[in-house]
């Protein structure tokens, strides 16, 4: 009598059971996946402001060097300069493997005060194209 009764109720106890682990799984997968789409899509945007950051300091680097180059035109003691020359510098760009996508343009405005000439260069590197593209200002001023 035992053994038929056990079979005689099994089926009964299969009907009743809810049955949770497949929804449950599903929605950890779910989860999971939203998740890992979220983790890709951060990388991708840390990736890419990385890339951003070098082109800007690149870009920095090359108005610093325009703005140097300028000054040491300036300050040459053989050629002084008595004014702005503004083609000094324009839109040069460098024959370096890294800086190939930068240039830089160099303005000068000449300031006359108290019978002393200053001379204030505005040196403006550009790097990258499109979306990426940065640039960067440095102003220098020097008394002649």
């Amino acid at each position: 009598m035992s053994p038929k009764f056990l079979t005689n109720s099994l089926p009964q106890w299969n009907r009743r059971q809810s049955g949770l682990g497949l929804p449950a799984a599903l929605f950890i997968i779910l989860v999971m996946s939203l998740v890992a789409a979220a983790i890709n899509r951060l990388n991708e945007l840390n990736a890419s402001a990385h890339g951003r950051e070098w082109l800007s300091m690149r870009a920095f680097y090359m108005a610093e060097s325009g703005a140097q180059a300028a000054v040491v035109h300036a300050l040459n003691p053989a050629q002084p300069m008595a004014a702005c020359n503004n083609g000094m510098l324009n839109n040069v760009t460098p024959n370096v493997a890294g800086l190939l996508s930068c240039r830089v343009t160099v303005d000068c405005e000449t300031h006359v005060v108290d019978a002393q000439s200053y001379f204030t260069f505005t040196s403006t590197g550009r790097c990258g194209s499109g979306a990426d593209a940065t640039s960067r200002i440095i102003q220098v001023r020097i008394a002649q």
